[in-house]
């Protein structure tokens, strides 16, 4: 067994501390720590830029919306006919308001180019590099525990009793699993087999032209991360649904940042692929009044529910801000609190011990958090106490961040904490309950299941903290 390198260099994926500790503080309200766009945007960059697209939610047929687009000197990128909505891009200023006075056009909203997972630059990192490990055999898919670290790193997997599920045989067979984040790098032996290629596809294309990768590659490295949690071949690493497929949909580019649009064309995307679940381990938290924000969330929380109308489970990061949001009226965390969305909180350890506590970084509240996930944790003032607390992952092959060339040029795995990572969790286990009910439940029955055979902690019932609980992969798959 090969002894793994660590690295100076330290990969949190979204290391977004609340100043705030565990129960005793959050009961007082808000408390806010920086939030997705505030650790990226250290720098006193705006939270959002102008993006070159504008968003129109139209009415009537799509050449009546060409002919307008085309009168206002606009062209249309693409179209949604199945929610009436669009993006159109080489709009003057004047030829945005000559095209919302169209009688067919309902708005016409600006999109902005935003920050939704952090930056690799502003983010601390931990990287574990194992170079041998592609001489290890893959475990067998009935027992993913055998990985060589599982029992060592994944204190996450067996916070969720996932090692009780895989015995059962239900491991995400036929289930699909849309992954829309920074790409997926299924070179990597960990996810190789794991991903749909013909279905997989980009709104943002991979950077990394240098090794042939597809357009919905991952020259980030969030993404991958992400989908390790849900898939992989248990080299080195267990995942909870390891016969599920997961599909790429490349929504954010190399920095972690995308539009509203992007996304929107995402989620649109794979609904009517009609997969079974749609990760979106994203997340920002934005002005409540803000007008231009707010249609576009308005558009956003559309799409998913279209999304949940083709039977799609729409799951998402709830934050990162240490937020009550039941409290806060100023703010709203978007896409978990947009339309019928699933909002995963998250739970860890710290110092391998009291692994579900709920994350000192994590927003939390009944209108936000449906369930909680293992996600990792931290001290309250933002530091590590142990690298085993986070949650390990593959690391892409094809990131551009010359701080991660270990992971371009051997077979790199990452540690990270945040909401980003316990979203997945929850949609690995929603993959196991579609799996095992022949991948025909709809999506609020998926939810039903996952909040029904959640661990009931905290207050007896659904709480301000832990909501339905933290998900139970073994409860899943057997009640």
């Amino acid at each position: 067994m090969n002894l793994l390198r660590l690295p100076a260099c330290t990969l949190v994926l979204a290391v977004l501390a609340a100043s705030c500790t565990h129960d005793a503080r959050r009961l007082a309200g808000p408390d806010r720590g920086p939030s997705f766009s505030g650790v990226a945007s250290n720098s006193q960059r705006p939270l959002w830029t102008d993006a070159d697209d504008y968003v129109v939610e139209y009415a009537g047929s799509g050449a009546q919306l060409g002919a307008a687009v085309a009168a206002a000197g606009g062209h249309l990128v693409r179209i949604h006919p199945e929610v009436n909505v669009a993006t159109v891009d080489k709009l003057s200023a004047a030829g945005a308001a000559q095209l919302a006075r169209a009688a067919t056009v309902r708005s016409v909203t600006r999109d902005v180019l935003m920050q939704f997972v952090p930056s690799v630059e502003n983010a601390h990192f931990q990287l574990a590099v194992d170079p041998g490990v592609a001489t290890v055999s893959p475990a067998t898919t009935l027992d993913p525990s055998q990985a060589i670290r599982f029992q060592r790193w994944q204190w996450n997997m067996r916070a969720i009793h996932a090692n009780q599920a895989w015995p059962t045989g239900i491991q995400g067979q036929g289930a699909r699993v849309a992954i829309l984040d920074t790409g997926i790098d299924d070179t990597h032996p960990e996810l190789t087999g794991c991903v749909d290629r013909t279905l997989s596809h980009a709104f943002v294309l991979n950077q990394n032209t240098t090794g042939g990768f597809p357009a919905w590659g991952d020259d980030n490295l969030h993404g991958t991360w992400v989908a390790s949690q849900i898939c992989s071949n248990a080299f080195v690493l267990a995942s909870i649904a390891p016969q599920a497929t997961l599909i790429a949909v490349k929504v954010l580019s190399k920095t972690g940042s995308g539009t509203f649009g992007g996304i929107i064309a995402g989620v649109l995307y794979a609904a009517n692929l009609r997969v079974n679940v749609i990760n979106m381990s994203l997340g920002a938290y934005i002005p409540r009044n803000e007008d231009r924000l707010g249609r576009l969330n308005a558009l956003l929380a559309k799409v998913d529910n279209y999304a949940a109308s083709k039977g799609a489970l729409v799951v998402a990061a709830v934050g990162n801000d240490g937020v009550n949001l039941d409290s806060d009226r100023d703010s709203i965390e978007i896409p978990a609190q947009s339309g019928s969305t699933m909002g995963i909180s998250a739970t860890g350890p710290i110092g391998q011990a009291n692994f579900d506590q709920l994350a000192v970084y994590s927003n939390f509240g009944r209108s936000g958090a449906a369930v909680a996930a293992p996600g990792g944790n931290l001290l309250p003032d933002g530091s590590v106490a142990t690298l085993l607390d986070l949650v390990a992952g593959a690391c892409s092959r094809q990131t551009l961040n010359p701080d991660f060339a270990d992971c371009r040029s051997g077979i790199g795995y990452v540690f990270g904490v945040g909401t980003s990572g316990a979203t997945p969790h929850a949609a690995g286990v929603a993959a196991l309950v579609s799996s095992r009910f022949g991948n025909s439940l709809t999506a609020g029955q998926l939810r039903t299941r996952l909040e029904q055979s959640a661990d009931d902690l905290g207050k007896q019932g659904v709480d301000l903290f832990y909501s339905h609980g933290r998900i139970n992969a073994f409860r899943a798959v057997t009640q």
